[in-house]
């Protein structure tokens, strides 16, 4: 029998180069990063959680976080913590005031009486704000609130004492005696409720002009938009679960917010969550419908000095975006 010369691979460690070489040529893609989504309590963003719940966002490519305030869910935004974040419409405006690159994805919801001035009980008309002093979140949204509500009451800014504050802190001051009325949303507002005080002005007082956003960086935007047209996809599927199982959705909702049936349904009385067709008319087309809204706010934020100069809200539109949940 003839001696066989079997021939072996080189030592692996001589191969190493090679696999590497084969690694970065572009044949092997390392896995993308989990998009980072942050918001901070309100119960218009509760379906995205709800989304989570179900399964409809995939829980691989998405991680999800709840942050104490909106001015830090902001921050986060702005500093690169986060890639997409729930946000106002004036926050937005003053991102884009300050170079941030930005889309606007999604109309979440328009507040119809989710964001109220809550009054201490001896106050029962509005002219009775006068000399008064009103704690306001620290936010755009409280100076626009605080505007609109003197507005109505026929009063100028020097008749009342403002307290801005993180919304966090404004229960504990107005119970500790330190403020005649609270400029606020929800849950706050629940607990002040709760506390005694009672609702002298809200936002079904001023339709369609406090909306809450869902915001992407452009960058991110461009490179994973396959991505994020499925985050859109599970928000719409989960408002249409929402309206078809609604039972168990507040009771998934509740047991996340800790609170009960009765209070959760106080706090969804006071907000409108856009379907995908109200979602079109907003932020598509030649002349989107949040540009009213848009310009509104704006004039007032120039006007308060919280914007130096006015911005171009078309910048953060992209009109084709709706093609992809719509279809």
């Amino acid at each position: 029998m003839k001696n066989q010369r079997i021939y072996l691979p080189s030592s692996p460690l001589k191969l190493v180069p090679a696999i590497l070489a084969f690694m970065l040529s572009g044949c092997f893609e390392p896995p993308q990063e989990a998009l980072r989504i942050a918001s901070s309590p309100w119960p218009g963003y509760e379906p995205l959680y709800l989304a989570r719940d179900l399964g409809y966002l995939d829980n691989q490519n998405v991680n999800l976080f709840e942050l104490p305030s909106s001015d830090i869910t902001m921050e986060s935004f702005r500093n690169r913590s986060t890639d997409l974040a729930t946000l106002t419409l004036d926050e937005t405006l003053e991102l884009l005031h300050d170079g941030t690159k930005l889309r606007i994805l999604l109309a979440l919801d328009i507040s119809h009486g989710g964001d109220a001035v809550l009054v201490s009980p001896e106050i029962k008309q509005l002219a009775d704000l006068k000399g008064k002093r009103i704690a306001i979140v620290n936010i755009p949204l409280g100076i626009y609130m605080l505007n609109r509500l003197l507005d109505k009451a026929g009063l100028e800014r020097n008749q009342v004492t403002v307290f801005p504050m993180s919304e966090s802190k404004q229960e504990k001051f107005y119970l500790d005696g330190k403020a005649d009325a609270v400029i606020t949303f929800e849950p706050v507002k629940t607990r002040l409720k709760d506390a005694g005080a009672h609702v002298i002005f809200d936002s079904s007082m001023i339709p369609n002009e406090i909306f809450d956003l869902l915001l992407v960086h452009e960058d991110v935007y461009l490179k994973r938009k396959t991505e994020i047209c499925d985050i859109a996809r599970g928000w719409f599927k989960t408002l249409r679960y929402m309206d078809e199982h609604t039972d168990d959705a507040a009771a998934r909702i509740t047991r996340r917010l800790g609170v009960d049936i009765d209070s959760y349904a106080g706090m969804m009385d006071g907000i409108r969550q856009p379907d995908q067709e109200d979602n079109f008319q907003l932020l598509s087309g030649n002349t989107p419908g949040i540009f009213k809204s848009a310009g509104r706010l704006q004039k007032i934020m120039l006007t308060e000095k919280q914007l130096n100069h006015a911005v171009n809200i078309s910048d953060a539109i992209d009109g084709s975006f709706a093609s992809c949940y719509t279809k």
